[in-house]
């Protein structure tokens, strides 16, 4: 340990003076986003301790021993010098901005060991309708949110289990469309009783809904909550809340084919996002400029697109509905770029979607 810049003594100085602080500070006056709007002013090893010790207490974060303690601190610092040094790029105020959120106190290989998982290059056959990039009568931007099709940001938390999350949100949208309801069904259920899956350790967003078919429906969250564990999968808990009849997987590599798909209902998509870009995302465009160098078809996280619309002229993006709460992101959401002339999307956005289906009448766009 002799390697970092304080010294224990120093470090536990810093750490009684600062707690000291906290506790006759107002919540407000040491929020992290804050902090977020600001973080420039941060320079000095105590004003770092200081910030690291709210975030500390802002994301309820407790280590066992001193030296974790100032592993982590170090970590934090790095973390907090990148986004600062990103942040200070931007060119304009449509450009993505960082910020500090649940992981910063992680190295970006640490994050991805916990949260991320790479996907196999499976393009997976159709249970349903054909996929089709003639959608004449879409708008030109949509938010299925305002369709009341998507439920609030949840949180997969330490587990790998971002493909079940994708699988629900694409399942609760289809059926609020298709019936006008919209219920919260259980990620845990996926996570516990999908066999063609690995729980924690990833999974495939088709392979959750041939589960859901074959079980002849899903359980509501109320029913069967989230525990963020493998578990095992509880038969008892199985009561059907929402089914779906079938799935379809979007042509790879068609940004058209994707569009006329979220024209009709939310889509389950994944991306590379084994970036600090991604990792501390809180806002703006993101153009995927942070993986450039990732091979063709490599993808590591799933998500949910719930719309599309335009930031002035020429700045197409989806909206993706994320499952690692509110504090990342924008309020849980990322804004990715589209028609980006490469076929690939941002971050091989365009080259893995999904999407159940319902035996309804079959429109060009479904709203």
């Amino acid at each position: 340990m002799a390697s970092l810049t304080l010294s224990k003594s120093l470090f536990l100085y810093f750490f009684s003076f600062s707690m000291i602080c906290l506790s006759f500070s107002s919540p407000r006056e040491f929020s992290i986003l804050n902090y977020n709007d600001d973080l420039d002013k941060f320079t000095s090893e105590e004003e770092l301790f200081e910030l690291f010790q709210v975030w500390q207490r802002n994301h309820e974060r407790l280590y066992e021993t001193l030296d974790e303690m100032l592993k982590r601190f170090e970590i934090f610092k790095n973390n907090v010098k990148y986004v600062k040094e990103e942040n200070a790029k931007r060119t304009s105020d449509y450009d993505y901005r960082l910020g500090l959120d649940q992981f910063s106190d992680l190295t970006l290989e640490e994050f991805k060991e916990t949260y991320l998982f790479d996907m196999d290059p499976i393009v997976r056959s159709s249970i349903g309708e054909p996929d089709s990039d003639y959608c004449p009568n879409a708008p030109q931007s949509l938010d299925w949110r305002d369709f009341g099709a998507v439920t609030d940001v949840k949180n997969q938390k330490q587990c790998g289990s971002c493909w079940a999350f994708s699988s629900t949100g694409a399942i609760e949208g289809i059926n609020k469309i298709a019936n006008n309801t919209l219920v919260s069904v259980s990620e845990q259920q996926l996570v516990s009783c999908d066999p063609n899956s690995y729980g924690c350790s990833g999974g495939q967003a088709f392979f959750a809904f041939e589960y859901v078919i074959k079980n002849g429906g899903i359980a509501s969250e109320e029913d069967y909550p989230y525990e963020a564990i493998n578990g095992t999968c509880d038969h008892e808990k199985k009561k059907i809340a929402l089914t779906i009849d079938g799935y379809g997987n979007v042509t790879s590599l068609s940004e058209q084919s994707l569009f006329c798909a979220v024209s009709r209902q939310p889509v389950s998509v994944y991306i590379y996002a084994t970036t600090q870009d991604f990792q501390f995302y809180k806002g703006g465009l993101f153009d995927g400029s942070s993986c450039t160098n990732v091979s063709h078809w490599n993808t590591t996280h799933a998500m949910l697109i719930v719309g599309y619309d335009s930031f002035g002229d020429g700045l197409d993006y989806w909206i993706v509905k994320n499952s690692w709460g509110k504090d990342w992101g924008d309020n849980g959401y990322i804004y990715i770029k589209r028609n980006t002339g490469d076929p690939y999307g941002v971050c091989n956005f365009n080259c893995y979607a999904y999407y159940p289906t319902k035996n309804i009448l079959e429109l060009d766009s479904a709203i």
